[in-house]
């Protein structure tokens, strides 16, 4: 009886659809489509654009005025995007400003953005560093222009320099840089004080800098290495006694 019951409350109960679809994961956005806009369309834009700037802008007027831009690519923008990004006192304004050069034509906007990086004025800021080391990856860089950007990594570590080094690091990944191996070499193990009494040891603040940026990046450091060579490795010595077997073409 108790089984009869049993199987009378079951049966009264909704069965499970035989196909019930699987959940759909939520799509990523898709960032809007960039239009090539030939000059006349460039010239009235930027005339609203400069409207738009005059007095003195918020934080919210700025925006819209970078949105007047945002659609387009045209290489009369460029210059206006790197004075913003140059100048500009609002980190977040100079960041979308970096974001839109990156659409713009590389043949203008590549040599712009590497300009920029040499910038003293643009260097003392990481997060509008790393998003001009983003643009540059996506905006014509090549094996030649390596040395322009190579010292950045190791110039100076401090946590709110990670994204600027994972940008790099991004970068390295994106376009196979072999160049980028002994500098991968060098922050693969982890950093330690060999000779705390020699006179030119770096004080403690620095390797605790070093150690909190490396522990930060570390696995994206051995990732970059698997894309360059296919292999993975425990650490640098590993690494670089593989590489001597088997150098990079």
């Amino acid at each position: 009886m108790l089984d009869a019951a049993l199987a009378f409350v079951l049966a009264l109960q909704d069965p499970a659809p035989a196909n019930k679809p699987a959940p759909q994961e939520a799509s990523a956005p898709v960032a809007p489509a960039v239009e090539a806009w030939n000059d006349k369309i460039a010239k009235t834009k930027l005339d609203e654009f400069t409207k738009l700037q005059k007095g003195t802008p918020t934080l919210v007027e700025k925006n819209r005025a970078l949105d007047v831009l945002a659609p387009g690519a045209n290489k009369l923008l460029v210059k206006p995007l790197a004075q913003i990004i140059e100048t500009e006192k609002l980190l977040v304004i100079r960041k979308r400003a970096a974001e839109l050069l990156a659409n713009q034509p590389v043949a203008e906007a590549n040599p712009a953005i590497r300009k920029l990086l040499k910038n003293s004025r643009v260097g003392s800021y990481p997060p509008v560093m790393a998003e001009l080391l983003r643009g540059l990856g996506k905006c014509g860089y090549d094996a030649s222009q390596w040395n322009e950007i190579s010292d950045v990594f190791e110039k100076e570590y401090h946590l709110e320099r990670v994204p600027m080094q994972e940008a790099i690091l991004d970068l390295v990944q994106k376009h196979k840089e072999k160049k980028a191996v002994d500098l991968l070499l060098r922050n693969l193990d982890e950093p330690l004080a060999t000779n705390v009494d020699a006179a030119e040891n770096p004080p403690a603040e620095y390797w605790e800098a070093r150690w909190k940026s490396w522990h930060a990046w570390r696995g994206k450091v051995k990732e970059t290495l698997f894309v360059l060579t296919g292999q993975r490795f425990s650490d640098a010595t590993e690494a670089k006694a593989w590489l001597q077997k088997n150098p990079l073409k």
